[in-house]
């Protein structure tokens, strides 16, 4: 149940680095990370173009899932907000497991983020920690103009950094809403750049199909994303054929409507059950 619910909460942010460099580089050794495959589908968040349906606020609810069981509840919200001078998105993530998981392994998670309110780029990322007996309080700050990153975990006093980024790069909340914003289709493969301020990294995102199902918050017709876990190890390493599943409506929403994964600690999800948006 713990392993679960740390890879759960790893996951919802969709960022899995496969890619990662290693302290203080020059850009030119950044972009050298990068299959040249892979290089023509680097996507500039500063210059593409974007449809942000979140951006006057908005409230997603989600149940969290391992196998027939109910375990947690996530709520992610958006609202406009200022960072210093500038005007931003704020997004809200809190996770709180229910009296059942509360039993075997307590998690009371908050995640902020701060990006441009043209959502092309972050500002700030700070998680705060609670899963059984570890704490932990940090914060990643992204200079853009100097177009680096730094980590600061206040529980540990501990400062990393600062590590050389792209332009347009994001963290490992505000991607979520990034990729949100795209439009795609089945078969593309979204390379975006991507930072938690102790390494800059590469989240790489699959168009792999087209459905139309029942979810939880209704029949919906959505595209299926899947990151590409293959330099993963730990439980992803001991299932050949653990994959990850995105489902994100096909329409003017585009909502996260569903996660799900087959690994060797079993199956686990996250739905959305409910939206809040402002009047």
């Amino acid at each position: 149940m713990r392993l679960f619910l740390r890879i759960q909460i790893l996951l919802l942010a969709m960022v899995l680095p496969v890619f990662e460099s290693a302290g203080q580089m020059e850009i030119e050794e950044i972009m050298e990370q990068l299959p040249p495959e892979m290089e023509a589908k680097l996507i500039d968040p500063l210059t593409v173009e974007k449809n942000p349906v979140f951006i006057n606020g908005e409230h997603l609810k989600f149940k969290l899932g391992w196998g027939i069981f109910s375990v947690a509840k996530t709520s992610l919200q958006t609202e406009r907000a200022h960072y210093g001078a500038r005007p931003a998105l704020k997004i809200s993530l809190k996770t709180r497991t229910n009296s059942f998981a509360d039993a075997i392994y307590k998690v009371r998670n908050e995640s902020t983020a701060y990006m441009a309110r043209d959502v092309s780029m972050a500002y700030e990322y700070r998680a705060v920690q609670n899963e059984g007996g570890r704490r932990r309080n940090s914060q990643a700050f992204f200079d853009t103009e100097a177009l680096t990153a730094r980590y600061v975990n206040h529980h540990r006093d501990e400062e990393r950094g600062p590590v050389r980024i792209l332009p347009g790069t994001f963290d490992p909340l505000g991607i979520v809403f990034f990729i949100r914003c795209l439009d795609f289709d089945v078969g593309d493969e979204l390379v975006i750049p991507t930072s938690n301020g102790k390494e800059f990294f590469y989240t790489i995102v699959r168009v792999t199909d087209k459905v139309t199902r029942k979810f939880r918050y209704g029949r919906r017709e959505a595209y299926v994303l899947e990151p590409d876990i293959k330099d993963l190890g730990g439980v992803f390493k001991r299932s050949p054929d653990g994959n990850i599943r995105f489902f994100m409506s096909a329409d003017e929403e585009q909502l996260p409507l569903r996660m799900e994964s087959e690994v060797a600690v079993g199956r686990f999800w996250e739905e959305l059950v409910g939206v809040v948006k402002p009047e």
